[in-house]
């Protein structure tokens, strides 16, 4: 044989080994020795709503296969495979829990995804609020995508504890444990051209960055003017129509069903098959006594059911588009995506027997699996900077002697309308500087009698809200948060009612999810037979909106009444 015929042969038998072994290699990989196997699933293809008979098996995090009879392993009895829920839009700190509380909340309820804004506590803490949330978030299994707050504060007009400026946008968009930038309240900065806004959102779209938005209400040149910036989603919209005005400008919508907000009966009639790919959920703001009393993500899939979406559709809406806009290897049960499955016994309830993420049990029977460490809060504390309020802070005056605040049931929405000396008062004063600044103004739709409500959660710059029928109880109210470290207090008849400590930048604990819904739900329940509030559908996550100035109509600060859609105190 020639020397050439030898080579040859030997190049085809060195090419046939190598072939056989990396065969043999992927052989074992794939189809031998996984690390799980549910077997007996009833699987739902999220991309084209099918539900197959199939097992799944899991190697090192990942799905490895979806196909009958892959081997022995633990028999889910015939029970919906479905995958974990994201949350497309949420800020934690509204649940008054850590990041690990609020993990250990919403993971047995199947959400084991969430993309989160901390804009709340860096209104108060800056930096070192977003540094707490990640580094407490990470203590847990939860997979948080932590965007950078774009809006501190939310605007010009409010009084915030801290600055972020462009500069410190671009230094975090450098981050690798910063995902991306958060919502962008400030659309007339945007529409405006202001230049710090317009470099924040350069920063992202350098860094290659998802750009969360905020557009109320936004139509036309505006909104067009706002989406080319990069700003690839809004979870703002109040309707259906306003839905598709966001569709078409190249946004997607991220459907809001929270704790205050709740948008998703208006909303769904836009959803329709051609265009279900760009409607995402989330809850944005959700408190812990609803999350522990109704669910987290999988009660807005419930919802949608129940409202005639499909199944499929709703779970897609929670799974595979929001995974999808935020380019995310997880959102179905498919092989090479993330393994993060739940169990459910049926498609209506979405109440999940088992949550894996990444092939790892993590919550059962309705349980985390999981330990939460104590917090170290030691930078995050003490935030309650103000003189005691007093009954002569509380005085009507300038443009709130004609104009009172009304709130529009069911929506964040506030308008303006005519003074009446029988409404309620409400206030804002500010909590950060030490500026004895307190905004008043008479309030419609919170009919508070016989006592006051304040809370030291005001979004975005949290000064402290109170609302009240008599001075005397709302300054006992306010100046009760102080010596805790702000909170919830309620206060009847001259005296303290209930007192929730929230010490944590004034809003969050590192109590157990239990132990802070139980008290929400004792606090709300005193507002609605005692108080009079049983018109008012949450009287604590109410009154929390009242000084957004990012929010139409019009809002109260520390400074007096703002027109928000003038963008000027009135």
């Amino acid at each position: 044989m020639r020397p050439v015929e030898q080579d040859l042969i030997y190049s085809l038998y060195t090419k046939t080994a190598l072939i056989a072994i990396i065969f043999f290699v992927c052989y074992n990989t794939v189809m031998g020795e996984f690390d799980k196997i549910l077997k007996n699933c009833k699987v739902l293809n999220v991309r084209t709503g099918e539900i197959i008979a199939a097992d799944i098996a899991v190697k090192d995090g990942l799905i490895a296969a979806v196909a009958p009879d892959l081997g022995e392993g633990e028999d889910m009895n015939g029970m919906f495979a479905l995958p974990g829920f994201i949350d497309a839009h949420v800020h934690i700190e509204s649940s008054q829990l850590t990041p690990a509380r609020f993990a250990e909340a919403v993971m047995p309820c199947g959400t084991t995804l969430v993309v989160a804004d901390p804009h709340e506590i860096a209104n108060v803490c800056g930096m070192d609020g977003v540094d707490f949330m990640i580094k407490n978030a990470s203590a847990t299994p939860l997979e948080v995508k932590m965007m950078m707050p774009s809006c501190v504060p939310a605007s010009p007009a409010e009084s915030s504890g801290a600055v972020l400026d462009a500069a410190a946008v671009k230094a975090a968009m450098a981050r690798e444990d910063i995902f991306g930038l958060g919502e962008m309240m400030n659309y007339p900065g945007v529409i405006g051209g202001d230049e710090d806004v317009l470099a924040k959102l350069k920063a992202a779209r350098d860094a290659g960055k998802p750009i969360d938005g905020h557009f109320p209400m936004g139509r036309g040149l505006e909104l067009a003017t706002y989406a080319q910036e990069g700003i690839s989603s809004d979870h703002e919209c109040n309707n259906a129509a306003e839905a598709q005005d966001k569709l078409a400008a190249g946004m997607d919508v991220f459907i809001r069903q929270g704790s205050a907000g709740k948008q998703l009966l208006d909303i769904l009639p836009a959803v329709n098959s051609g265009n279900i790919s760009r409607f995402s959920l989330c809850t944005d703001d959700c408190h812990a006594a609803d999350i522990l009393a109704y669910g987290h993500i999988n009660h807005v899939v419930e919802q949608a059911v129940e409202a005639g979406i499909s199944a499929a559709d709703a779970v897609r809406m929670a799974t595979l588009n929001p995974a999808e806009h935020y380019k995310l290897n997880c959102g179905e049960i498919a092989a090479g995506r993330q393994a993060d499955i739940i169990i459910v016994p049926d498609l209506k309830k979405f109440k999940p027997v088992q949550v894996f993420k990444r092939g790892v049990l993590v919550a059962a029977g309705g349980e985390a699996l999981f330990k939460v460490e104590k917090a170290d809060i030691s930078k995050v504390k003490n935030t309650l900077h103000m003189p005691p309020v007093t009954k002569e802070k509380l005085k009507y005056k300038g443009a709130a002697l004609n104009v009172a605040l009304k709130i529009k049931t069911g929506t964040l929405v506030k308008e303006a309308v005519k003074f009446k000396e029988n409404l309620p008062k409400l206030c804002v004063a500010e909590r950060h500087k030490n500026t004895g600044r307190v905004g008043v103004c008479a309030i419609s739709g919170y009919p508070v009698k016989g006592g006051a409500v304040a809370i030291s959660i005001s979004h975005d710059s949290h000064n402290v809200v109170c609302a009240g029928d008599n001075d005397k109880d709302m300054c006992l109210a306010i100046n009760s948060l102080m010596p805790v470290g702000g909170g919830v207090c309620v206060v009847s008849g001259g005296k303290v009612a209930h007192l929730l400590p929230l010490p944590i930048a004034g809003l969050m604990t590192d109590s157990p999810a239990s132990r802070v819904a139980s008290a929400l739900t004792d606090i709300e329940s005193f507002c609605k037979k005692t108080l009079n509030l049983d018109s008012v559908t949450d009287p604590v996550m109410t009154l929390s909106f009242l000084a957004l100035t990012v929010i139409p109509h019009i809002c109260l600060t520390d400074k007096g009444l703002f027109d928000c859609d003038k963008f000027c105190f009135v």
